[in-house]
């Protein structure tokens, strides 16, 4: 009996491991795998943001049709830029300068491999990526939903005693 119960066991968390699928960073630089894993609801957030970053290292980034230069901060929340603390005016403009210079060189050789640019894409992980955050656990697991809606329900009691409280004083 006791063997059954240990093969049972094992089975189960050879399965649960099996489910858990790793990618290499090998993986993540020549293939779009972010794609793939921000449409997953057992995913990492941190290591798709990882696969992300790690994608678009070398790549440029398509621009939203309407995108003003420098009002956009998801390249710094993604990790693809740094933040400018205590820079001049100048060193600015020159890191710009030397920004739009990569970034059109990587465009070209881009259009010359025929790679596609994933636009639609990085447009949906953008309104992913800001969805998600606030029901992400601090070890980089999401929420689900029912979780999630539970949570909101439960913040809705709250409010709902909250201004039955108030009208009474």
């Amino acid at each position: 009996m006791k063997f059954i119960i240990t093969l049972i066991l094992l089975c189960i968390l050879s399965l649960k491991s099996f489910g858990q699928i790793k990618y290499s960073r090998k993986e993540y630089t020549n293939k779009p795998m972010w794609i793939q894993m921000m449409n997953d609801t057992s995913v990492n957030y941190f290591e798709t943001v990882k696969a992300f970053r790690i994608y678009f290292k070398r790549r440029p980034l398509p621009k939203e049709p309407n995108e003003v230069e420098g009002t956009d901060r998801f390249e710094i929340e993604v990790g693809l830029e740094n933040e400018e603390d205590g820079a001049t005016m100048e060193d600015k403009i020159r890191e710009r300068t030397k920004e739009k210079i990569r970034q059109e060189d990587l465009e070209a050789r881009r259009v010359n491999r025929n790679e596609p640019s994933y636009s639609a894409e990085v447009r949906a992980f953008r309104g992913w990526f800001y969805s998600i955050k606030p029901w992400v656990k601090a070890d980089g697991r999401i929420i689900g939903p029912k979780e999630r809606q539970a949570i909101i329900d439960n913040q809705r009691r709250e409010l709902s005693n909250e201004e039955r409280a108030n009208r009474k004083n």
